[in-house]
């Protein structure tokens, strides 16, 4: 048993660090989750939300993945001719 638990202990050790700043300014060093950067407490967990028709929230459609790429398009063309006019 106690074999185990120093096998564990040393890949625990190998695991890649958080990273993520603390309040006092320095990376955070607790073991990321596994496939992930961060740590449990700073994001690791957290997937995001689902996107599309599982997210449940159909009121309009301002902030599709069409709607902001549009907006971009436009953006970049007012940027455009404010500098060439």
């Amino acid at each position: 048993m106690d074999q185990d638990l120093e096998t564990r202990l040393r890949n625990l050790e190998r695991a890649p660090r958080c990273g993520a700043p603390t309040r006092a300014g320095k990376a955070c060093q607790r073991p990321a989750i596994h496939g992930r950067r961060r740590c449990r407490l700073h994001g690791g967990l957290s997937p995001g939300a689902p996107r599309g028709m599982k997210n449940g929230n159909f009121r309009n459609g301002n902030w599709t993945v069409s709607a902001i790429e549009e907006r971009r398009w436009l953006r970049s063309l007012v940027q455009l001719f404010a500098t060439t006019g």
